[in-house]
């Protein structure tokens, strides 16, 4: 059954269930298979076609809700039982946080904490806020997203956003589309908004949306187009300085998502005060 919760899981969090095999390392028809069996177990019609696709019943949206903190628990089982002293914890972070600033502000914050221990993780943030809410991870460290009513989600920093100029010229190219990282990713919901208000010539030309940070940064270098990045992965490729520049008023807000077990443990409170000071001290380190 838990097979089948995760294949349910996939399938809303991403749309489809080629999305959801390639997410899961699985074939399409082993993912179909899953949900089916699931189907099978509990009695209930879980999913239905939505035009070429397939989207979630009420009963699946409501099987899904209830089954998301026993999984979280059932796979807790596993785990010896955390003690304050010395801390552990499954810590994932958002792929461009661990390619740029996020292991040094990890490691920054262990150096003031010698009793705590991570086991370090990277994913996509949809990936890994999905990850702590069913017990992969005990934290996710990722864009700040809407409300999560079953999950814990505390403020850390707010990382500028900057335009690579196309080939690294001393300014942008005129003409060229805006390559950035696509509409359904946390980052381009958290920022989309100020773009409107503060950069609107940036979105009225052609946009190429590409689903990594490190992609928009190698097409800007090539030529395809000015590209939007984080400044942390701007400045940890080594990007020349007059190669870019800050968007002002553009930040994405980057939060520190737990369950609500997690934040209650002995630990949880200085480890999170520390990686919001090293995760300043990084951001306020490249700025």
């Amino acid at each position: 059954m838990l097979d089948g919760i995760d294949a349910l899981v996939a399938l809303a969090t991403f749309g489809t269930v080629s999305e959801a095999a390639t997410r899961l390392r699985l074939t399409q028809s082993a993912v179909s298979k899953r949900l089916r069996a699931l189907e099978g177990a509990v009695g209930l019609r879980l999913v239905e076609p939505d035009g070429r696709r397939l989207r979630l019943t009420a009963a699946g949206v409501e099987l899904m809700a209830r089954a998301r903190p026993l999984v979280a628990e059932l796979r807790n089982l596993a785990r010896p039982a955390p003690v304050a002293s010395p801390s552990s914890f499954r810590l994932a972070l958002a792929d461009s946080i661990a390619s740029s600033w996020g292991p040094a502000a990890v490691r920054d914050a262990l150096g003031v904490l010698p009793d705590t221990r991570i086991e370090l993780h990277a994913h996509r943030s949809v990936l890994v806020i999905e990850s702590v809410r069913l017990g992969r991870y005990d934290l996710g460290l990722c864009t700040a997203v809407a409300a999560i009513r079953d999950l814990v989600q505390e403020p850390l920093a707010d990382e500028p956003l900057v335009l690579v100029h196309a080939k690294l010229a001393r300014r942008p190219a005129p003409g060229l589309p805006l390559v950035t990282i696509e509409p359904t990713s946390a980052t381009w919901r958290a920022i989309e908004p100020s773009l409107r208000a503060r950069h609107p010539r940036l979105l009225a030309g052609p946009i190429v949306p590409v689903e990594s940070f490190g992609a928009v940064v190698q097409m800007a270098r090539a030529g395809f187009g000015n590209g939007l990045v984080p400044l942390g992965l701007a400045r940890e490729v080594g990007l020349a300085r007059a190669g870019y520049a800050l968007l002002p008023g553009v930040l994405r807000p980057v939060a520190l998502f737990a369950r609500k077990s997690t934040h209650q443990l002995a630990g949880y409170g200085a480890l999170r005060d520390a990686l919001s000071d090293a995760a300043r001290a990084c951001l306020g380190a490249r700025a």
